[in-house]
């Protein structure tokens, strides 16, 4: 009898103790999964972490790029639109002066001065005609007088501002000296100096 019960107890050892060694092994397999899904979980979580401050960073540069394009089109506009009022302010004053010429004591020395350049740009020149406004007309004998050995004709011309224009059959020369075409020439000078390209201020 007292066999049985050391052969059941010893049984009940080997049993319990391979139950005990079952579940520590049970017990060790669960939290080495747990702390794989803990771990993956926390990668998981990081990854999205990363890839939120990426877009945030991304929106967040955007809209700075955004912000500095509108910024700088917003200047380059001020910018033209000074230049365009400044260039307006000063041909308005030159284009005044150049109306108010005809109107001064020293504008028949200007022409001569003008007929003068026109004889210097075509040497040799024998014979020309001179086109006047028809109220300048008058000084067709100066001009004349102020030319010798060049033969003169003197014509009404088309332009309406004031100087005049010089044509030389013989050297197939016209210049042009006329207050017209001066402010003509003027304003498209002035056209090109405030000219402000935008191209590429879009942000494209």
């Amino acid at each position: 009898m007292q066999e049985e019960k050391s052969k059941l107890k010893a049984f009940t050892s080997a049993v319990t103790a391979a139950a005990q060694e079952r579940a520590a092994k049970i017990n060790a397999e669960t939290e080495q999964l747990e702390r794989e899904a803990m771990e993956a979980y926390s990668a998981d979580l990081a990854a999205a972490a990363a890839k939120r401050r990426a877009s945030a960073l991304a929106d967040a540069k955007v809209r700075e790029n955004k912000r500095i394009v509108a910024e700088g089109l917003a200047a380059k506009r001020s910018l033209l639109q000074f230049r365009e009022d400044c260039a307006d302010d000063v041909f308005a004053e030159v284009r005044r002066r150049v109306l108010e010429l005809p109107e001064q004591p020293e504008y028949g020395n200007t022409l001569k001065e003008q007929l003068w350049r026109a004889l210097d740009a075509v040497p040799g020149a024998r014979s020309a005609r001179v086109l006047l406004r028809r109220e300048d007309m008058r000084f067709a004998q100066s001009l004349n007088a102020a030319s010798p050995g060049v033969r003169l004709s003197f014509e009404e011309g088309g332009f309406s501002l004031g100087g005049l224009v010089f044509e030389c059959a013989e050297k197939g020369r016209k210049i042009d000296l006329s207050f017209d075409a001066a402010l003509e020439d003027l304003e498209g000078r002035f056209s090109e100096i405030t000219g402000f390209s935008l191209e590429g201020a879009d942000g494209q």
